[in-house]
C-alpha cells in the first residue's frame, strides 16, 4: 500500500483499495518496475530513469510537463545486412531520446495507453490492435497462432494480409491530434498533453556523424560508440552550444520519430477510427481483423466468388479513403483464400504459405520464416569472427569468455535469445519445421564451430 502511495505522489488519507484510482495507480507501480532501467547510451543529459523517486516526482507534475525543454533525438541511419547477399540495403531510421524526455515519454505512453484501453473495449475492438499493448499478456507468438487458427476455423475463407508504407514516417499530424482529442474527450488538448504532442511530432534532432565530429572523435575510431557511452554526456555544454546550429528540425507536418517510448501508443490512437471501420464491417460479415502496428490480416467467409469481390472491393476502396493517412505497400499486401485445407493465391489458386508476423503458414503447417534463422547464423558467425580478430581480448587487454556468445546466441535465463523464442514458437504453434528443429539440436555446435574459426581468421 505505501509502495502505491508512494509511487503515485499519493497523500490521501484513504486506503487504495477504495480509491476510483486503485487501478491505474497500481499499474502505474507495474510499469515502472517493467520500465525500471537505466539505459547506458549518452545522451545531450545525465543518465535517468523512473525508479529515481525525483524524476517520478518530475514527471507526474502537469506544470513541469506544460513547460519542459526537450533535448533533440540522436538520428541514426542503419543499413539493414542483407546477409552476405547482393542488393540494395534499405536504411532504417533510429532516434534516440535524451533520458529525462524518456522518462517523460514513458509517463504519458503510460497514460495515453490506459485511456486507450478503456476506449477500445468501449468500442469493442480490443483485439484488433495488438501490437504495443500492456494488457493483452500475449507476443507475436500468440498473435499468430489466433490467426491461423481462426483460418482453419473459418474454412472457405478470404485472407487479405496487409502492410501500410512508412507507417510512422506518414502519420498526418492534424489527423492524429484530431485522434489524441477524441481519445481524451477534449476540444482542446490539455498543456501537458500539447507539449507532449507538439516535440513528438515537430521534433528536433541531431545527426550521429555530425555529433561524433563534434564531441572531437573521428567516425573511423576503433570501438567509437563504446568511447563515446562512457561519458557522462555526448557533448559537454560548452560543445552543445558551439555547435547548436547543427540541430535538425522536422518541418513537415507529417511523421514522428519510430522509436520513441510514446511513439508506438500514439500509432494506435492514429488508427482508432481505421481499426474500428474495418472491424465493424469484419464483423457483421463473421470475419476477423487483426492490426500489428503497419501489418494487418483480414479473413472473412464466403460463399461465392461474387462476395470474395465485394469484400475485397469495400476494403480496399475505404483504404484508397484515407490516402494522404494511410498508403498501402503494394509488394507486401497480397489476397488469400483458404479452401479447407490449403492456402491459395488468388485469383491464380496457386498452393502456397502466408507470411504472418514473421511465421508461414500452408492451410496445414506451420513454419518460422527461414530469413529470421538466417539472420540468427549471421550474426552469431559475425560476433564470433569480430571477437576472433581482436585474439578474444579487449581494447583493455583484458580476456572476452567464450561465455559471451552463449549468453546472446544460446538459451538464457535473464533475458530470451532467439533459441528460446524459436522453442516458444514450436511450443505453441507447434512447428513443423526441420530447420528450426535444427536449430534448435545444433546450435551449441555451430556457435562451437564459430568460435574456432573466429579464432583461426
Amino acid at each position: 500500500m505505501d509502495k502505491i502511495k508512494k509511487y503515485n505522489q499519493c497523500d490521501k488519507l484513504e486506503q487504495c483499495r477504495i480509491c476510483n484510482s486503485y487501478d491505474v495507480c497500481l499499474a502505474w507501480v507495474k510499469f515502472v518496475s517493467i520500465h525500471n532501467e537505466t539505459k547506458t547510451y549518452a545522451h545531450f543529459d545525465k543518465r535517468v530513469s523512473l525508479m529515481m523517486p525525483s524524476i517520478r516526482k518530475y514527471v507526474m507534475n502537469e506544470k513541469n510537463i506544460a513547460k519542459h525543454s526537450f533535448y533533440p533525438f540522436i538520428h541514426f541511419k542503419k543499413k539493414n545486412s542483407r546477409y552476405g547477399k547482393k542488393g540494395p540495403k534499405k536504411p532504417r531510421e533510429l532516434f534516440y531520446c535524451s533520458h529525462l524526455d524518456r522518462c517523460v515519454y514513458q509517463r504519458y505512453a503510460f497514460l495515453i495507453n490506459q485511456t486507450y484501453n478503456k476506449w477500445v473495449e468501449q468500442n469493442d475492438i480490443n483485439n484488433v490492435a495488438i501490437a504495443y499493448r500492456d494488457n493483452l499478456n500475449k507476443n507475436n507468438i500468440n498473435f499468430a497462432k489466433d490467426a491461423f487458427e481462426s483460418i482453419r476455423k473459418t474454412k472457405d475463407c478470404l485472407i487479405i494480409i496487409g502492410d501500410f508504407t512508412d507507417f510512422f514516417d506518414k502519420i498526418n499530424h492534424i489527423y492524429l491530434k484530431k485522434m489524441l482529442s477524441i481519445l481524451l474527450g477534449v476540444e482542446k488538448l490539455p498543456a501537458d498533453y500539447y507539449a507532449i504532442f507538439k516535440n513528438i511530432t515537430h521534433f528536433a534532432f541531431w545527426e550521429w556523424t555530425a555529433l561524433v565530429t563534434d564531441s572531437g572523435h573521428r567516425m573511423e575510431e576503433r570501438g567509437l560508440r563504446k568511447k563515446i557511452n562512457s561519458q557522462d554526456t555526448i557533448l559537454t555544454k560548452e560543445q552543445f552550444e558551439k555547435y547548436k546550429d547543427h540541430i535538425n528540425k522536422n518541418i513537415k507536418d507529417v511523421g514522428i520519430p519510430q522509436g520513441s517510448p510514446i511513439s508506438a501508443v500514439l500509432s494506435n490512437v492514429y488508427m482508432m477510427h481505421f481499426d474500428k471501420f474495418i472491424n465493424t464491417y469484419v464483423k457483421e460479415n463473421n470475419g476477423i481483423y487483426m492490426r500489428y502496428s503497419d501489418d494487418f490480416i483480414i479473413v472473412l467467409p464466403y460463399k461465392t466468388s461474387d462476395e470474395i469481390l465485394k469484400y475485397v472491393d469495400f476494403v480496399f476502396s475505404y483504404i484508397s479513403s484515407m490516402k494522404g493517412l494511410i498508403d498501402l505497400q503494394q509488394e507486401k499486401t497480397a489476397i488469400y483464400i483458404y479452401d479447407g485445407n490449403r492456402t491459395l493465391t488468388y485469383p491464380t489458386n496457386e498452393p502456397c504459405y502466408i507470411n504472418y508476423l514473421g511465421f508461414l503458414f500452408n492451410g496445414r503447417d506451420v513454419k518460422l520464416r527461414p530469413k529470421a534463422i538466417t539472420k540468427y547464423y549471421y550474426r552469431m558467425r559475425r560476433k564470433a569472427r569480430t571477437i576472433g580478430k581482436s585474439n578474444w581480448k579487449t581494447s583493455k587487454g583484458k580476456h572476452i569468455s567464450a561465455k559471451n556468445l552463449y549468453s546472446i546466441y544460446s538459451s538464457n535465463d535473464k533475458n530470451q535469445t532467439f533459441i528460446d523464442y524459436a522453442k516458444n514458437a514450436k511450443s505453441i504453434l507447434n512447428l513443423n519445421d526441420s530447420e528450426v528443429d535444427s536449430l534448435i539440436k545444433n546450435h551449441k555446435h555451430k556457435i562451437s564451430e564459430a568460435i574456432k574459426r573466429g579464432k583461426l581468421d
